[in-house]
């Protein structure tokens, strides 16, 4: 017999073995070097990030701009000084640091690069390691499953370049990019507990679930832990099914405990922000003391809508308002205010998860996962559906956040997971005349007529024609123009999905008849699912210098002068139009304005600012601007026109302009104006008493002296006269957790500081603790008898320690139990099979099947 009839022989003989136990050949089993996957990773995150990497700039981000780096540049400076900040004092008159979430993911393990890197390269570097790593962790993950090392390879390279995961970098969602990364690793640490058990493996579970927490999205983990509850329910009836009661009860109950532990963990971040967010933030304006209507109304904005799904499928048909490419800018049709990211996970990842389905193994997984995928859809859709307004009446907490779209993520995962098991299909079947070869051709061929009828019907306007008078009916005019605009990207958006399909399917047929080999096979549909996605990511990803941006310009040189030479004040910022601006702050200036996604919510009231609004109050009131201690106006003349002019605000008039920037031509385009505000600092002898219900539109009112008067929700505990005090207050020192002050008074007075109260500020007198009132709605005072005071008011850390040592003591309590396992090399009890459904006879014998070591 010839060497080449026998070598024939011997893969017919291999590929039937393959057939019979439905595993890949051993050419796809082949384990791959181990540096082969990161360095993979590695360099295609650099090829995603090229701009940022070789430039030097700072990575664009919206949300960053407006407060991401001025929150994480006065953290880093708080550091490098040796404090860690409690209390923010630059923006809205002050707001909590860690309860209020003011420095975002503060205790995060990436924010150690704040100590490292300049603070606008730190920003950028943790996406970028984050998308690295969302690679690495579905990689693990669906090894874990018993993917082969070449699929799973590819669905890597699918995860860490989806647009549903690198897209968010441009609105600046970082707390969202780091929720989604870490995705695929709890399902990974999750599987391990079921598939190597040991109490190692529930510890590393707890920490995944703790460091989940303190990346601060609790929107985002809410809805991945709603998830992987979801899936470890599944598994654990898979595991009663094969092991018995007892078994499946024991590993859930372990899984519970594993996310208790994780919340000990997170302690010191979760539970001051949970009380924080529930009884003194903003939000609650919009869930626990909203009405009914009204919490439906944000609870369900900011979802998906029928383009956005469709979008799915072909990236452009959706559009955008990024720039950064010709399809992605002003072409957002859709029925949302803008279009910032996108959910696409990518045309080859969906034709490769729909094979999935095509016989195999794990059909208990694919199904549970096609369950989570399409779930997440039809939440996001919002009120398109009955599904999200079914889990808003019976799930707790969902009516504490908007946007349902937030949980797309999860439709991304799920698809990449089925691809990589759909991919393992493919590589299972070799032989021609294997009996699922037709069903997997009639896929492939399905997916490329439909796209290439939808081509057609895209390019003779047929398709939106339909879609805006049966799905769109009434769109806006505007809408109307960005669609036109649109249209010729959606036509090439068709024609390139098309182009994919035929590329994935002729791939697929080559391997098939046995023209290339696994390894290329994988190869190409992993280039093929790369350049799928890299045009989406592109307009996502840019740059831009960021020392042109943070230099000062003369106002802000003019007001940086006057700090040395005054007492402490305030700014009001109107540059940008709506009260908003944050940037200041990078400089030094507290502002009576901005941004904060958690700003305290009596501020927000007193000043009359609702949602991204103007604070009203502080234009129609002559009364708040002065007790909140502004002294000078930020004003943009270029976009709003000279102060001097602006009409209804007459206790505005008579402002002194005292300097101004101007353009290259002359114009000026911003001023500074002086402001009579009342001083930081002052003694008040006359108190008011006004509940609570009518506190803010008495201070608002003509019948309220700011002067003379304070406003306090119940009698002072010392007897005031109401005559003004004669004495002198004086500034010891002033910091972000902690004020002093000397005071002289000749009468009893209250020491009126225009600071926002919050109950962890405690004052001590004469080193004795002294009351804290909360003044004029949302300030402090210090009651004083007559006679000279130390006046101290301090951050009480107290309840802060107690959930700091919570965290500290149950990592120690977990990273012991790891090492201790790892030390012992002890994997304890095998349940069933990580892939799903077990046959039949396996489960009734009670047989254990292990999974690939990831």
């Amino acid at each position: 017999m010839s060497s080449g009839k026998r070598r024939r022989q011997a893969d017919e003989a291999e590929v039937a073995d393959a057939r019979a136990v439905g595993s890949p050949p051993p050419e796809a089993e082949r384990r791959l070097p181990r540096w082969l996957a990161p360095a993979l990773y590695g360099l295609l995150t650099l090829i995603l990030f090229r701009k940022f990497v070789i430039s030097g700039e700072m990575l664009f981000g919206s949300d960053t701009l407006g407060l991401g780096y001025v929150a994480r540049a006065f953290y880093a400076e708080m550091l490098r000084s040796g404090t860690f900040p409690l209390w923010n004092p630059f923006i809205l008159g002050g707001t909590p640091f860690l309860e209020s979430l003011a420095g975002g993911d503060s205790l995060y393990p990436t924010s150690l690069l704040l100590l490292f890197l300049d603070t606008y390269r730190a920003l950028g570097w943790k996406l970028v390691l984050h998308v690295f790593a969302g690679g690495l962790f579905m990689y693990g993950w669906v090894r874990r499953l018993g993917v082969t090392p070449l699929a799973a390879s590819v669905a890597g390279i699918a995860y860490l370049s989806a647009p549903f995961l690198v897209s968010l970098v441009w609105p600046g969602h970082d707390g969202k990019i780091f929720i989604t990364a870490l995705t695929p690793l709890l399902f990974w640490l999750a599987e391990r507990t079921l598939t190597r058990g040991g109490v190692g493996s529930y510890a590393a579970l707890a920490l995944g679930i703790g460091v989940v927490i303190i990346s601060t999205h609790f929107q985002a983990a809410y809805f991945l832990f709603g998830a992987l509850g979801l899936y470890y329910a599944f598994r654990c009836f898979q595991l009663w099914r094969a092991a018995g009661t007892t078994r499946a009860l024991v590993a859930f109950g372990l899984f519970l405990g594993s996310a208790v532990a994780g919340a000990g963990v997170s302690a010191v971040q979760l539970l001051p922000a949970v009380d924080y967010v529930t009884e003194h933030s903003r939000r609650t304006q919009t869930t626990t003391q909203a009405s009914r209507e009204e919490s439906l109304a944000y609870s369900s904005s900011w979802g998906l809508h029928p383009e956005e799904v469709a979008a799915l499928v072909v990236p452009e048909f959706v559009g955008g308002n990024v720039g950064g490419a010709a399809w992605a800018e002003n072409t957002y049709w859709g029925r949302n205010v803008f279009k910032h990211n996108h959910e696409y996970a990518g045309l080859v990842v969906l034709i490769l998860a729909s094979l999935a389905f095509v016989g195999g193994a794990r059909s208990g997984v694919r199904w549970f996962l096609l369950f989570l995928g399409t779930l997440a859809i039809l939440f996001g859709l919002g009120g398109h559906t009955p599904v999200w307004r079914i889990l808003y009446e019976l799930v707790p907490g969902i009516s504490l956040f908007r946007a349902p779209s937030n949980a797309a993520f999860l439709f991304g995962f799920s698809a990449i997971t089925l691809m990589a098991l759909g991919l393992d299909r493919v590589l299972a079947l070799r032989s021609r005349q294997d009996a699922d070869w037709p069903r997997i051709r009639n896929v492939s061929v399905g997916w490329v007529a439909g796209l290439a009828v939808l081509t057609g019907l895209a390019a003779s306007g047929v398709l939106l024609d339909v879609w805006v008078s049966v799905l769109y009916a009434g769109i806006d005019p505007a809408k109307a123009t960005a669609l036109e605009q649109a249209t010729p990207f959606i036509v090439r958006g068709f024609a390139i999905s098309t182009t994919l399909a035929g590329g994935v399917g002729g791939a697929i047929w080559l391997y098939r008849d046995r023209r290339i080999g696994a390894a290329l096979l994988a190869s190409i549909v992993g280039v093929l699912a790369f350049a799928d996605v890299v045009r989406v990511d592109d307009p996502f990803i840019e740059t831009f210098d960021f020392r042109t941006w943070s230099a000062p310009d003369p106002n802000i040189r003019y007001l940086q002068g006057r700090l040395d030479a005054e007492e402490p004040f305030r700014v009001f910022s109107m540059m940008g139009g709506n009260g908003q601006d944050v940037n200041p702050a990078m400089f030094g200036l507290e502002l009576a304005g901005g941004h904060h996604p958690n700003d305290l919510g009596r501020y927000r009231e007193l000043i009359g600012m609702a949602g991204s609004g103007l604070p009203q109050r502080l234009f129609e009131s002559p009364n708040i601007l002065p007790i909140l201690n502004v002294r000078y106006l930020l004003w943009p003349v270029a976009q709003l026109g000279p102060l001097e002019a602006v009409q209804g605000v007459p206790h505005l008039e008579g402002l002194r302009r005292v300097n101004e920037a101007a353009l290259a031509d002359g114009r000026v385009y911003s001023a500074v104006y002086a402001f009579p505000g009342l001083p930081r600092a002052r003694l008040v002898s006359e108190a008011v008493i006004v509940p609570d219900e009518d506190a803010v539109s008495f201070i608002a009112g003509p019948g309220f002296d700011p002067t003379g008067q304070v406003v306090l929700a119940e009698p002072a505990p010392i007897a005031l006269d109401g005559q003004p005090p004669e004495g002198a207050v004086r500034w010891t020192r002033r910091e972000p957790n902690g004020l002093e002050l000397d005071v002289e008074t000749t009468r009893p007075a209250l020491l009126v500081l225009s600071e926002s109260w919050f109950p962890s500020w405690r004052a001590r007198v004469d080193g004795e603790p002294t009351a804290l009132l909360r003044a004029n709605y949302v300030l402090r005072a210090v009651p004083l008898e007559p006679g000279r005071h130390r006046v101290e008011i301090a951050y009480d850390t107290g309840s802060l320690v107690r959930a700091l040592l919570l965290s500290l003591a149950c990592t120690a309590v977990l990273v012991t139990f790891i090492v201790v396992s790892a030390r012992r090399g002890r994997g304890g009890g095998r349940v069933p099979d990580a892939g799903g459904e077990l046959p039949r006879s396996a489960a009734e014998e009670g047989e254990l099947i292990r999974p690939a070591e990831g």
